[in-house]
């Protein structure tokens, strides 16, 4: 199988890939090792985008992730900000697990499409909120033999978000998920070094740089067989991990404050406050180099969020 002897740099080639515009009978070629047809593309009217790569005995299928706010359009900013991401991010900090369309439609996409190739063997790749998409399309696969491996880049960790059962699912599946972590991208909300997270951890031995060029894949090393540079858990991982849950613990405090009170000049005051407070605290996070950028008024978007999950 052509999947199994790709390096780490031709797979992040690979999951790139669902950033473009790929056709239907495109052939795709990774350096000089042929992979196969785009077969398929999927939009679904959630925002859900992926596509379908077929060969002779494997389906890959590549989930695309956020363009972001400066890159994306009016309706990427609803489909992949608005009605995922943030909620998403509400549901972690609120403690409440909420499940966005978009992530159900990736489970539904997952077993239709496992369905209709019974015969073969699926690799699946996702970047950013495709690797959320695919964290929980995992949690809900219900053709899990076929699976035979899914790589993870950059992703926020749903695990908080995930019940008993689909915790269990995935939990037998974990040898065959990998889910590379680079602790200076701010998107990887939730690391941890224990097993409460999709896969098995991949810690990418990286450079610290800005968030948006870390998020990207910008801080990956490769030696000269093309395979990323990995470390073992060490005390940055775990002071990052612990700052991570005091941001979600302080978050929450927030929205707590926030569902009490009606957002005026005097609150928003507070809040921005508070936001500055956090962020010198914890000056030398990336989180706290991505809050500072923020609207003074950002938390006022929750109610937004809160209203397109309720529709």
């Amino acid at each position: 199988m052509i999947n199994e002897y790709l390096t780490d740099l031709e797979r992040i080639k690979l999951t790139k890939l669902s950033y473009e515009e790929l056709s239907v009978g495109q052939e795709i070629v990774i350096g000089e090792k042929y992979l196969g047809k785009c077969v398929k593309k999927i939009y679904q009217k959630d925002g859900l985008r992926a596509f379908i790569i077929l060969n002779d005995s494997e389906v890959m299928m590549l989930f695309k992730g956020s363009y972001g706010i400066i890159k994306g359009t009016p309706t990427t900013w609803r489909d992949e900000w608005l009605n995922t991401n943030l909620p998403v991010l509400l549901a972690l900090v609120s403690k409440k697990p909420q499940i966005p369309s978009q992530l159900k439609s990736a489970a539904q996409v997952l077993n239709q499409t496992m369905k209709e190739y019974p015969d073969q063997q699926f690799f699946l790749y996702g970047h950013s909120l495709g690797a959320i998409n695919l964290q929980y399309a995992l949690a809900n696969c219900h053709f899990t033999r076929q699976l035979g491996a899914a790589y993870l880049y950059e992703g926020t960790n749903i695990w908080s978000l995930l019940n008993k059962q689909e915790r269990h699912r995935v939990g037998r599946i974990r040898q065959r998920i990998f889910n590379y972590v680079d602790i200076y991208d701010p998107v990887t909300l939730g690391i941890t070094a224990t097993h409460q997270m999709v896969g098995k951890l991949c810690y990418i031995d990286s450079p610290q740089l800005t968030p948006i060029k870390q998020h990207l894949w910008g801080g990956y090393q490769f030696d000269e067989q093309g395979q990323v540079k990995l470390k073992a858990v060490d005390e940055q991982f775990l002071r990052v991990s612990k700052e991570e849950r005091n941001l979600v613990e302080q978050a929450n405090s927030w929205l707590k404050l926030f569902e009490k009170r009606t957002p005026n000049t005097e609150w928003k005051t507070f809040l921005s406050t508070s936001l500055a407070r956090f962020t010198s605290t914890n000056k030398n996070s990336s989180w706290a180099e991505l809050l500072n950028a923020l609207p003074k008024d950002s938390f006022l978007i929750k109610d937004k969020i809160k209203s397109n999950l309720e529709h």
